[in-house]
């Protein structure tokens, strides 16, 4: 397969994933997947020639990162309302008023090439420049769902691959999980903010609540400064441009940590290069006189590692856990939500994640697998696991 044929491959599989959660992204990579292999001298040459010269300029590190760059800066320049992107602004409901919004039609691929046309060069700058952040702060969930059916009263909670560090504060969020013969709700605040539509054995008739966080660490080799000018802006051009309810969201994660600076809800956030500073990280991560369990979480983060780098972590969190829940006898948590890797079962849906838990007591480990997610939370499906952790959260 030629460069330009896996390109449009990579576009075509990503636009599929995208289309019916965000019509505007995948009508962009669908008119990028169109646009490629096109011939010389039509409407898109100048375009399709620097998209070609874009993804040529570094090896990435995987075939979504020069994608994911491209829309973020795009939308950046929506966001600041960039006259050259006017005939864009309509499509972007984060930035559109009820008046001006107007869904992606037949002349999105025109208004689309006029904008990436006028924006030339400094386009590419921008995406080539970009430094691709979690935003997703509906995955929050991930660990507290498990925290809460366990009963665990208190934490210190410690993110891998933390970006901005946002999902440390899911307690104080809210979320909503519905199953056809139930609902469990989660997390401190009043006013509805996250749903997930669920599928498969529910909890049942069981009261949950927030632990309460002892202590908040993340790491993450490039940790993102929401402090530094410009920052929480960046972040924020990352979210799905059709999708306001996820910028809503955001913004309020970015209150919320706002408000904790200076308070014992603050997180911590540390830049650590892992798999190779994991142990020295979560030395500095948990207290010396832990007063509760450690509930470790990553959310979409190992996918991006190699099976060397991946198998040197899993070993490294095995050998840590184990060593301080016989120092400590306090419960290890690692949750995780990810892709699965080659040789693993096969997501139920294109690019869900698999999510389950390992729980380490006084050295022993116990792997519960609870099913699987969107990548962006808002759907789920699971199996037996939910029983199996509520039975180890109950009375002995």
């Amino acid at each position: 397969m030629s460069g330009i044929q896996t390109w449009v491959a990579n576009l075509t599989r990503q636009a599929a994933f995208t289309r019916g959660y965000s019509p505007l992204y995948g009508a962009i990579l669908d008119s990028l997947a169109a646009w490629l292999p096109g011939p010389d001298g039509d409407a898109a040459t100048t375009v399709r020639r620097r998209f070609k010269e874009f993804v040529a300029t570094q090896a990435w590190d995987n075939d979504l990162e020069p994608i994911l760059k491209l829309a973020a800066a795009l939308h950046a320049f929506v966001l600041a309302g960039d006259p050259r992107v006017a005939r864009l602004r309509p499509y972007y409901l984060t930035v559109a008023t009820k008046l001006e919004a107007r869904p992606v039609g037949e002349a999105f691929a025109d208004d689309l090439r006029a904008a990436l046309d006028s924006l030339g060069e400094d386009l590419v700058k921008a995406a080539r420049a970009w430094v691709i952040q979690t935003n997703e702060t509906a995955r929050g969930v991930v660990w507290l769902l498990p925290a809460a059916l366990l009963q665990i009263e208190a934490v210190h909670l410690v993110e891998l691959g933390t970006s901005a560090g946002l999902n440390l504060f899911a307690d104080l969020r809210r979320f909503d999980l519905r199953w056809p013969d139930g609902a469990v709700t989660l997390g401190l605040a009043e006013a509805a903010q996250f749903e997930m539509a669920c599928e498969g054995p529910g909890p049942g008739d069981v009261t949950v609540r927030a632990p309460e966080v002892v202590t908040r660490v993340g790491a993450d080799a490039r940790v993102v400064d929401l402090d530094a000018p410009g920052a929480e802006v960046q972040l924020a051009a990352c979210v799905w441009g059709d999708q306001p309810q996820r910028m809503r969201r955001l913004q309020e994660a970015l209150a919320l940590r706002r408000q904790s600076l200076g308070t014992a809800q603050a997180a911590r956030l540390v830049k650590a290069r892992l798999p190779d500073e994991l142990e020295e990280f979560l030395t500095g991560a948990v207290p010396a006189q832990a007063v509760a369990p450690v509930v470790l979480f990553d959310t979409y983060v190992t996918a991006y590692f190699n099976d060397v780098d991946h198998g040197a972590l899993v070993r490294g969190v095995d050998a840590f856990a184990r060593a301080w829940t016989l120092r400590h006898r306090l419960p290890w948590l690692w949750v995780r939500f990810e892709p699965p890797r080659a040789g693993e079962p096969d997501a139920p849906e294109t690019g869900w994640c698999r999510w389950w838990v390992e729980v380490w007591t006084q050295g022993k480990r116990r792997r519960i697998e609870l099913g699987w997610a969107h990548p962006h939370c808002v759907k789920a499906t699971f199996g037996p696991g939910l029983a199996e952790l509520i039975a180890l959260g109950g009375p002995e």
